[in-house]
């Protein structure tokens, strides 16, 4: 058996760290299972690692994640990113004073197994830049494979999915850890840390730097340090979208869809009298011909936005959500408008096995100026606001 100290965050560099170490193993082809047990996750260090994961498919029978989600530190969306990962994904959480706390990271193969324990979380710091300390074992099966059998017997019940707190991960699961305010969303979580931050004064900081100086941070990989676009996304380069009758731009927007040519039905025309105001539209491949339309606008285009199940016992399969649209007709900006979004969640239905669209946006307020007739046989564009994660532009052209 083979020992290593992997030591990372004390100095700069770092190329000993746990994530440098996990992009290596994920991509040895001798292993056929990899089991990720970690007392936090962050959408960043899942995402991160996403490319690596779904490469290791190609000879990885088996993955598995288990996380834990105490004292706030696992998000909503992290949570989220791991379903998309379409691996086997778990969560541990005990109500009591006592939190899940392990690190472990688990490769095996048919003649040899590596496993890696320490203080490293799943996250993009706690894989890179945080000063963390763990031991990697490199350890030939035939001879010294005691060791694995030890930290599955004593962890029986997690590496055999008995342990009854330990659960399935699902979208109805993290929507109860969410309402259970057991879990946050990003949002939430960026808002604990940002406070924890501004805690002390100027004068208190001076003092401390004065005790303990400044330290260069060790370097987190890009791809950990932003939530990834799909891949889906990236296919698209971004675009600078311009109102030029208002001179309102748009800087360095990603266009994310475009619809087929518009319908009298997309667009709620109608000359009848009571027609619904608020009429809505199904967001449908249009020319993103590769895309699963039941899952690409809720699940990834919309799915950082707080989606909420309808409180009528009748209609709570459909999760709904609001957030602000600018819409652009022609050239001219309309203004900004919170618009209602609902996706339809079930997957027994015709529509669904038929792999129609189960997302709809609701026009509300900005129906007046999308239910024109001259409007008819043009595309409308949806494009993400730079630097935001829940605010999109609508252009119709």
């Amino acid at each position: 058996m083979e020992i290593q100290i992997l030591g990372q965050g004390y100095e700069k560099d770092s190329e000993n760290s746990v994530g440098n170490h996990l992009m290596e193993l994920l991509s040895d082809k001798e292993f056929q299972s990899f089991t990720a047990i970690s007392a936090f996750i962050s959408q960043a260090g899942v995402t991160g690692l996403s490319s690596y994961i779904e490469k290791g498919k190609e000879h990885l029978e088996t993955i598995t994640f288990i996380t834990g989600v105490d004292q706030k530190g696992t998000s909503k969306e992290a949570l989220e990113a791991l379903i998309k990962l379409d691996v086997n994904a778990y969560v541990f959480y005990q109500p009591s004073i006592t939190i899940f706390h392990p690190k472990i990271y688990l490769f095996e193969g048919a003649q040899k197994s590596v496993l890696i324990i320490g203080s490293s979380n799943l996250t993009a710091q706690g894989l890179f830049s945080n000063i963390e300390t763990s031991l990697l074992l490199r350890i030939n099966n035939e001879d010294d494979n005691e060791i694995i059998t030890q930290l599955k017997k004593y962890y029986k019940g997690l590496f055999d999915f008995t342990e009854p707190n330990l659960k399935k991960l699902n979208k109805k699961l993290i929507r109860a850890l969410v309402k259970a305010d057991v879990v946050p969303t990003e949002e939430e979580r960026k808002a604990i840390q940002d406070k924890a931050k501004k805690v002390g004064n100027k004068e208190t900081k001076k003092l401390i730097y004065k005790i303990f100086p400044k330290r260069e941070i060790a370097k987190i990989p890009s791809s950990f340090r932003k939530r990834k676009k799909s891949s889906k996304q990236k296919e698209t380069k971004k675009q600078k979208v311009t109102a030029k009758g208002n001179q309102v731009t748009f800087d360095e927007n990603f266009l994310l869809w475009e619809s087929g040519k518009l319908t009298k039905r997309d667009l709620n025309i109608s000359t009848r009298k009571g027609t619904n105001r608020t009429g809505s539209m199904l967001f449908k491949k249009g020319k993103n011909k590769d895309i699963d339309q039941r899952h690409f606008f809720r699940d990834e285009i919309f799915s950082s936005l707080n989606w909420q199940n309808d409180s009528r016992k009748k209609l709570s399969h459909l999760e709904r959500t609001t957030t602000k649209f600018s819409v652009i007709v022609e050239g001219k900006e309309k203004g900004i408008f919170e618009l209602k979004l609902t996706h339809n969640s079930k997957t027994d239905t015709t529509t669904y096995k038929q792999k129609n669209s189960m997302t709809s946006i609701s026009w509300g307020e900005a129906k007046e100026f999308i239910a024109k007739k001259d409007l008819i046989g043009k595309t409308v564009k949806l494009y993400q606001q730079s630097g935001t994660d829940d605010q999109f532009v609508l252009v119709f052209d």
